[in-house]
């Protein structure tokens, strides 16, 4: 039997309305009809009955709609879970804004246990607002963003804070500071990444707090990573903001963290994904996300 018969006999059943039921499955009224006739000739049966309440079940109908009832909810089950097994070998695409891509996503990555979820994840760099674009129009599944964005149709959930710190080498006079006032920072030779970086955004949000245009800063570079932002550090060139995250153990010997007073440079970095998230690699990278312990992954080192 077709198993769009058995649809129709089923939306007939529960909508009691030929004309209904024929928009639901996005068929023609006379096909759904024709459907209906086919199975009360197999069942040589009468299966509805018409009333001014609709079409209603015949005794034999009742029957019939029990056991249709049942075999379709199999037959969905069935697919979801053969969908399910097709998933896990599936490549998973990750986006990602380029700082948490370069220094938060691999230590989540490190501890995926099964080899097949680590052979099937792709990582796509790009910055928030085209990560949450390409989540949106399902062209990967999960997004990984650092500006604060709200969209209607997407599930956007903060998984870590992210204080941004003023970066200087070891050698600097600042380095056995942990604060320094605003007016020290405006003074300072700085490095920033590029306009439009969530890290930029954060600064600039913070100074506009305070009635401070990123144009009132001495601005002396303007780099694309975060990784030449500290090489130049470290040649003297200039001093940096930057999350804490981007500065590894190793390299605390050779750089200083401190923050500024009046500055608020706090942001969150969120998963953003649809409602319905059916990858298995992609749940099971979310839950590694929110169970890392990022304090650890800092070193110890002071974030607040």
């Amino acid at each position: 039997m077709n198993e769009q018969v058995w649809r129709s006999f089923k939306a007939v059943s529960e909508y009691r309305n030929l004309s209904q039921a024929a928009r639901y499955l996005n068929l023609s009224q006379s096909a759904v009809s024709q459907h209906i006739h086919r199975l009360e000739l197999d069942y040589n049966s009468p299966l509805f009955v018409r009333t001014s309440q609709g079409m209603l079940l015949t005794e034999a109908g009742e029957i019939v709609y029990r056991h249709v009832s049942n075999l379709l909810t199999v037959l969905d089950e069935s697919r979801r879970e053969v969908q399910h097994l097709d998933m896990s070998t599936t490549k998973l695409t990750v986006g990602a804004s380029l700082t948490i891509a370069e220094y938060i996503l691999p230590h989540a990555l490190t501890r995926l246990d099964s080899p097949v979820d680590r052979q099937n994840i792709m990582v796509r760099m790009a910055n928030s607002h085209d990560v949450l674009d390409q989540v949106l129009h399902r062209d990967i599944e999960l997004g990984l963003i650092e500006s604060p964005i709200a969209h209607p149709q997407m599930a956007i959930r903060p998984f870590l804070e992210d204080r941004l710190k003023v970066v200087v080498p070891q050698t600097h006079p600042w380095a056995d500071r942990p604060a320094i006032q605003l007016s020290e920072f405006l003074k300072a030779p700085l490095i920033l990444r590029e306009p439009g970086s969530g890290t930029r955004l954060v600064l600039e949000e913070a100074l506009h707090q305070v009635g401070v245009s990123i144009h009132q800063l001495d601005i002396r570079f303007v780099l694309g990573t975060t990784q030449a932002i500290k090489a130049m550090i470290l040649q003297g060139m200039g001093i940096s903001v930057l999350s804490p995250y981007t500065i590894s153990t190793e390299e605390r010997e050779y750089f200083h963290l401190l923050s500024v007073r009046e500055l608020a440079l706090l942001r969150h970095f969120s998963l953003v994904h649809h409602h319905e998230l059916a990858h298995p690699t992609a749940r099971r990278l979310i839950r590694i996300l929110f169970n890392l312990d990022w304090q650890e992954l800092l070193g110890g080192a002071e974030v607040v």
